[in-house]
Formats: C-alpha cells, sequence, structure tokens
C-alpha cells in the first residue's frame, strides 16, 4: 500500500459513492482529509470513519462555494497536496428531452464548480514547496464516457467530455510549475448514483445488456495508489479504455452496439 502520511486533501462530493470510499481509502493510507458535500449528517459519518476528517458542508451548485471551500480547506491544513474534485450527478435524459434549466443545473455542479474548484486551487498550490516532485495534484473525476457518450445521457456525457478536455488543457498548462492534473474514468459504479439520477429524472436507466460495472472501493484504490504520482489519466477499469479508443476509431459500429443496448 503506498503510504500518503500528511498529504493534505480535499475531496468534493465526499458524502457517498466514489468521493466517500476514497476518503475512507486514504485515510488508512494516513492522508489528513478535508471533505465536501451538501448532505450535513452524510458527510459527518464520513468524516467519522476518518478520524477527525475537517468537514466543510457545501452546495458547488452556488457560483462561489467551490472557491470558498478550496480556500477554506487551505485554510486550515495549512496546504493541499490534492484536490479532488468529484462533485456531480446524473440526469437520464435525450438529447432532444434535456430543458435549458436542466442543462444549466447540470452544467453548474458537473463542470463549473469543477472549474472554479481548480481555478481556486492553482494559485494556492504554486507558492506551495513542492512534495514528493509535485506542488500540487487536481484530481478530475470524470466518467468512462467522456470518451464515448452513451443514449439517454446526452447532458451527463457533455458535462463529463467538458471535464476532461478541462483536465487536458490544464495539464500542460500547469505541467512546468510542478502542479499535476490527473482525469478518472470509472465505468458505472456501484452506488446510489443511478437510483439518484432515476430519481431526478423521474425515468429509469437500464440497458438491454450487462454493462460493465465496478465498485467504488475499487475506483478508490485506484485513485489512492496513483496519488503521489499521478498519471494523465486512471481508468480503473482497464478495458473500457480499449473500447472507446474502438468506438472512436469505428464510430458508426459503436452506434449500432450502442443501439443495441437501449430498452
Amino acid at each position: 500500500m503506498a503510504r500518503l502520511d500528511g498529504y493534505a486533501v480535499l475531496i468534493t462530493g465526499a458524502s457517498s459513492g466514489i468521493g466517500a470510499a476514497l476518503a475512507r481509502e486514504l485515510a488508512t493510507r494516513g492522508a489528513r482529509l478535508a471533505l465536501c458535500a451538501r448532505r450535513v449528517e452524510r458527510l459527518a459519518a464520513v468524516a467519522r470513519d476518518c478520524r477527525q476528517a475537517l468537514v466543510l458542508p457545501a452546495d458547488l451548485a452556488e457560483p462561489s462555494a467551490a472557491e470558498g471551500v478550496v480556500r477554506q480547506a487551505h485554510a486550515e491544513l495549512g496546504r493541499l497536496d490534492a484536490v479532488v474534485l468529484n462533485a456531480g450527478y446524473g440526469l437520464a435524459r435525450t438529447a432532444a428531452e434535456t430543458s435549458d434549466a436542466e442543462w444549466q443545473a447540470i452544467l453548474r455542479v458537473n463542470l463549473l464548480a469543477t472549474a472554479a474548484g481548480l481555478r481556486a486551487a492553482v494559485p494556492l498550490m504554486r507558492a506551495q514547496q513542492p512534495r514528493d516532485g509535485w506542488r500540487g495534484r487536481l484530481v478530475i473525476v470524470s466518467s468512462s464516457l467522456a470518451r464515448r457518450a452513451v443514449p439517454d445521457t446526452a447532458a451527463y456525457s457533455a458535462t463529463k467530455a467538458a471535464q476532461l478536455a478541462l483536465a487536458e488543457a490544464a495539464r500542460v498548462e500547469l505541467a512546468a510549475e510542478r502542479i499535476a492534473v490527473c482525469s478518472v474514468h470509472p465505468v458505472r459504479t456501484e452506488t446510489e448514483f443511478f437510483a439518484t439520477c432515476e430519481r431526478i429524472s423521474g425515468r429509469p436507466l437500464s440497458f438491454r445488456r450487462p454493462v460493465p460495472t465496478q465498485s467504488a472501493e475499487r475506483v478508490a484504490r485506484c485513485i489512492a495508489a496513483r496519488l503521489r504520482d499521478p498519471p494523465p489519466e486512471i481508468w480503473p477499469h482497464a478495458p473500457s479504455r480499449w473500447l472507446a479508443l474502438a468506438a472512436a476509431a469505428c464510430p458508426r459500429l459503436a452506434d449500432r452496439v450502442l443501439a443495441g443496448y437501449r430498452r
């Protein structure tokens, strides 16, 4: 197990799913944690599991919330070795059905809060002395759908693709300053994400055939194992990366395959 003793890490979207699993994983590796989410009681429960993690309740849909959380975490922890931008939600809608209000809401949380968190963290990391070769690490939890969108998830997939573009640009821009930027691309993960997505959407998100699935704990272990020296991208389910590349090379074939998954 790669130890992270003394690392100061902020995780957004930490009250459940991948964020909560990552908090618990990093705590076992010795990291000092600041945890952010909307649901205070759930967040406090995760913090108790992590032994004295800092609790920072916030709704990242609010324009200034992400910047405030980053600054508060830095002030309380003394530095930020890593910021994990994980907050987000899903929407089960076709492209033609998605309303302006739904687009604006999902963009605020999934993309704009991610961009704001990055923007707030960079100047703070620039002023830090390097630890293990990096002044700081920005980890953006995207999705395998960033590389290939699937039907009935147009807005969600678009935000994940935008997160990937943000990570790709920032990774090159910040490399010379020794600030690492890494995007994470899980496949379908066993969390409450899909139940929440269906509740928000008012419709099920199901498929005719089985799709690759993994646990939140697996994703968390993959992130934690690479946090000291992050690669450009982390794909916890390695085959999905090659499937996404194949889909990009043969989009017409990918369209036919994905059409067969729709109910």
